[in-house]
C-alpha cells in the first residue's frame, strides 16, 4: 500500500481541488519518469516539473516539484514536496 505526505506553498488563490490536481500531475510525471507535464484547465494552465532533488523541510523529506501556473489574473510558481511511503499489509493508518 502506498501513501504519502504533501506540503504545498501556493501564492495563487487555487481551490483545494486544483491543488490536488497539481499533486496528481506530479505523481503522474514521477511514475511515468517524465520531466514535465503540461495542463490546460478551464481556470488555469501551465506545466508541472519534477525537480531532480530530494529536499528536507524540517524532519520531512520529499521529492520537489514546481508548477508554473497561469490564471487570468496572474502567474506564479507553486512549489511542493511529496513523500511516498510504503506500508505493510494490515497496518492501520487511521480509524474513523
Amino acid at each position: 500500500m502506498r501513501w504519502g505526505f504533501v506540503f504545498v506553498a501556493c501564492p495563487l488563490p487555487l481551490s483545494e481541488a486544483r491543488r490536488l490536481d497539481l499533486v496528481r500531475l506530479a505523481a503522474q510525471a514521477w511514475f511515468q519518469e517524465a520531466r514535465e507535464i503540461a495542463f490546460d484547465w478551464d481556470d488555469c494552465d501551465g506545466v508541472v516539473r519534477a525537480g531532480s532533488d530530494v529536499v528536507a523541510l524540517g524532519t520531512f523529506t520529499g521529492q520537489q516539484f514546481v508548477a508554473e501556473v497561469n490564471t487570468p489574473e496572474r502567474s506564479a510558481a507553486v512549489h511542493f514536496l511529496v513523500a511516498e511511503h510504503h506500508l505493510r499489509p494490515g497496518v492501520v493508518v487511521a480509524e474513523a
